[in-house]
C-alpha cells in the first residue's frame, strides 16, 4: 500500500499559471526543467470509489462546488486534490512532458524548455470507472478521446512505461501476465 499523501500539493516554484492554447489556463515552466525533475508532489485526501462518485455527482449537480480533481492511487483509492492548487492547471496531452513517478510525484519525462506548457496524459492516472473526455491536444498522436480504460492500449503501455500510478500499473501487469 502506498504511503498516505501530504495534506497539500507542492508545486515547483519555477512554474506559473498562464493562458494556454490547449485549454483555458495551463501550468508553464518559467525556467528550464531537466528530465527527472520533481515538478509536483500531489496531496489531498484519499477516498474510495463510492465516495469519489458521490463527490463528482455533487459537483455536477452544483457547479458552485469546487471541481473534483483526482487520480487513482491504488485500486479503489483515489486522491482528491485540494481546491485552489496550481496542479489543477496541468492540461492533458497525448504526448506529455510530465509523468507519474509512484502515487504522488509528477516528474519531467524529458528536458523541458522555459516557457513550455507542462502537460500529462490523464490516462496515466485516471482510473475511476466512467472517466471519459474529448481530446483536441493538437499533437500528432492525439487520440481524440481519453478514458479510464486507455491503460489497456498496448502502445500507451509502452510509451508511458514507468509513468503510471500504482493502480494502473497493477492493472497493466495483471492484464499482461
Amino acid at each position: 500500500m502506498e504511503r498516505e499523501p501530504a495534506v497539500d500539493v507542492w508545486v515547483d516554484p519555477r512554474t506559473r499559471v498562464r493562458d494556454s492554447s490547449i485549454e483555458g489556463r495551463g501550468l508553464f515552466a518559467i525556467d528550464a526543467l531537466p528530465a527527472g525533475t520533481l515538478v509536483l508532489r500531489l496531496g489531498g485526501r484519499l477516498v474510495d470509489s463510492s465516495e469519489l462518485a458521490a463527490l463528482i455527482a455533487a459537483q455536477e449537480a452544483d457547479p458552485r462546488l469546487p471541481y473534483v480533481d483526482t487520480i487513482t492511487v491504488v485500486e479503489d483509492r483515489h486522491l482528491v486534490l485540494p481546491p485552489g492548487t496550481a496542479a489543477h492547471f496541468v492540461n492533458h496531452s497525448c504526448e506529455p512532458n510530465l509523468g507519474q513517478r509512484g502515487a504522488y510525484d509528477v516528474v519531467a519525462r524529458r528536458d523541458i524548455d522555459a516557457g513550455e506548457e507542462l502537460t500529462i496524459d490523464y490516462a496515466t492516472h485516471s482510473g475511476a470507472d466512467g472517466f471519459d473526455m474529448p481530446c483536441d491536444c493538437g499533437t500528432p498522436r492525439c487520440r481524440g478521446r481519453i478514458t479510464s480504460d486507455d491503460w489497456r492500449i498496448p502502445d500507451l503501455q509502452r510509451r508511458h512505461a514507468g509513468h503510471w500510478t500504482p493502480a494502473l500499473q497493477a492493472r497493466i501487469d495483471g492484464a499482461t501476465n
